[in-house]
């Protein structure tokens, strides 16, 4: 279970990579050193001690040189008192505040020095969202070295498992790694072109990121069921291979055989092919078929979800689908997973949804037009005359994204 989120500071909460280099960059001018970039940026995200082996290994400057790293000081508390501390990442404040809201445990884990970090988070108002302050300080080795977060996540009493984090460096993302942690890189221009390929997923920006789109991540990285939407009496979540056999049980039900496409393979075929159908639909495609539990009892009850077609060997749409176990139909329980699915696809990006129906299927066809869908004239191949097609329209924004 996600309990805490560990941030790094420098590239992640503010924009300080360029700043961080403009100064070594003037540090060592004065010492007749014309640092290449190509030589720092393999210390982003790393300690000053880090830096230094660096220029050790390219410059010859001496490990112990402390002078240097006393004028370096100099000249950033000169700089900044010049220009101000570097400006927060955009939405970083509303990104910490849905976080908190959500209940999570915030925490800072930078290799810049204790009294920067310290600093800067107070001077941004944004010390408050978070558990514990955790530097590069406090530990024997540096980043790409997993002790700065294993700290960070032992200050706030959890275990690596149960945290996330949020990086912006290739040493960062590859400390989270050895730390066994699940790392969302962000991917900022200004940090230089970091290989971030030890995260688990890359993200642009935080504007569209909440407590929800964290613990979908944090599962999908674990293999576990994530939740995809609550209405007023139900939960929706992502299978397990323990749902297998009651959900074949629904679908084996004499009515809800023409609801089951696909689900009528041997128990054994079932289970065996479920780990691929995860991986796919549900990590990559982010659509599947998902669970339909009462919130009350927590009975699984039926499934209902989305998945992409391909129709006529041609045009792929995504249909929406649907079955609820018999003794539980005539009390509403399809409209409210299907309106509440269908508010979650359009979430997730989707401008049409599709469902096939027989013609004799007069609930079905109710449903469909209580839900908004509307009948179009579309035949696919394999279907008898008896089969309609209906579409319903996302209430998207000036540019819909089509789903494929």
């Amino acid at each position: 279970m996600l309990k805490g989120i560990i941030f790094d500071m420098d590239g992640v909460l503010i924009n300080s990579e360029p700043f961080h280099y403009r100064i070594w960059k003037e540090t060592l001018r004065r010492r007749g050193i014309q640092i290449e970039y190509e030589v720092y940026k393999a210390c982003i995200g790393s300690t000053v001690g880090f830096l230094m082996k660096l220029l050790h290994e390219h410059y010859g400057v001496s490990l112990q040189d402390t002078a240097l790293v006393e004028e370096m000081k100099k000249i950033k508390e000169e700089m900044m008192a010049k220009e101000g501390y570097p400006p927060l990442i955009p939405y970083v404040k509303e990104l910490l505040e849905k976080l908190c809201s959500s209940g999570y445990q915030l925490a800072v884990a930078s290799s810049s020095p204790y009294a920067y970090i310290e600093k800067v988070t107070r001077y941004w108002d944004i010390q408050k969202y978070f558990t514990c302050l955790v530097s590069g300080e406090f530990v024997e080795h540096p980043k790409p070295a997993p002790d700065v977060f294993l700290k960070a996540a032992g200050e706030m009493g959890l275990s690596p498992r149960e945290c996330m984090v949020v990086e912006d460096s290739e040493n960062g993302c590859k400390a989270a790694k050895n730390a066994g942690i699940t790392c969302v890189a962000y991917y900022n221009p200004d940090s230089g072109k970091q290989d971030l390929s030890s995260a688990y997923m890359i993200v642009e920006g935080y504007e569209e990121i909440d407590g929800a789109f964290m613990e979908k991540v944090y599962c999908h990285s674990h293999h576990l069921p994530a939740t995809v939407c609550e209405t007023s009496r139900l939960l929706i979540r992502e299978m397990k291979k323990e749902d297998i056999p009651r959900l074949m049980e629904i679908c084996s039900q004499e009515t809800s055989r023409d609801a089951c496409e696909g689900v009528a393979k041997p128990l054994t075929e079932e289970l065996e092919g479920f780990d691929t159908y995860r991986t796919y639909m549900y990590e990559l495609c982010d659509m599947g078929y998902w669970c339909v539990l009462k919130k009350d009892t927590g009975e699984l009850i039926g499934r209902a979800g989305i998945e992409p077609k391909l129709w006529n060997h041609k045009k792929t749409v995504v249909e929406l689908g649907y079955i609820i176990d018999e003794r539980y139909r005539k009390n509403g329980y399809a409209f409210e997973a299907c309106r509440g699915i269908i508010a979650e696809a359009d979430k997730r990006g989707a401008y049409y949804l599709h469902c096939r129906i027989k013609s004799s299927n007069t609930a079905s066809i109710n449903l469909a037009k209580k839900l908004g869908f509307e009948p179009i004239d579309y035949k696919l191949e394999d279907d008898g005359e008896s089969m309609e097609v209906w579409r319903y329209t996302c209430g998207q924004g000036e540019n819909p994204v089509q789903y494929p």
